[in-house]
């Protein structure tokens, strides 16, 4: 029987993309007191936000499994931070174009796309590191 190569950056992609949503709700209620203001200022209930964060969770986990093992990550990082905000502006249009401008225009939703690129180039990073420190195998 041959034994398949074991894969863990899907996994490692799972974990970041957990770290990043953390991170990310972190950074965005700091923000919230520096600016004072609310990330999402429309009424429109807590059901936004979660799905929001969702799809844009989804997306990244997406974008970290695929560019874990590319050659570089600018594309990488460059489709994170534009695949993001889509997935947070996009995500409003069901709530109304009033959400959406409100979203295109949040710093929240730049700061959670900006952590999404950093989350792809840690990961690359660290991926890469790790490959090379790794014995051959036999």
């Amino acid at each position: 029987m041959s034994e398949r190569a074991r894969r863990p950056e899907r996994l490692v992609a799972l974990f970041v993309t957990v770290f990043w949503a953390a991170v990310a709700f972190a950074v965005d209620g700091l923000l919230a007191v520096l600016v004072d203001r609310d990330p999402v200022q429309s009424d429109v209930g807590p059901y936004y936000s979660i799905l929001a964060f969702v799809v844009a969770g989804l997306v990244l986990w997406m974008l970290l499994s695929g560019t874990s093992t590319s050659r570089h990550p600018a594309w990488g990082a460059l489709a994170a931070v534009a695949l993001v905000y889509l997935a947070f502006v996009l995500t409003a249009v069901p709530w109304g174009l009033k959400l959406v401008g409100e979203q295109a225009l949040s710093p929240f939703v730049l700061a959670a796309s900006l952590l999404a690129a950093a989350a792809v180039v840690a990961t690359w990073a660290a991926i890469r590191s790790l490959r090379w420190r790794r014995p051959p195998r036999r």
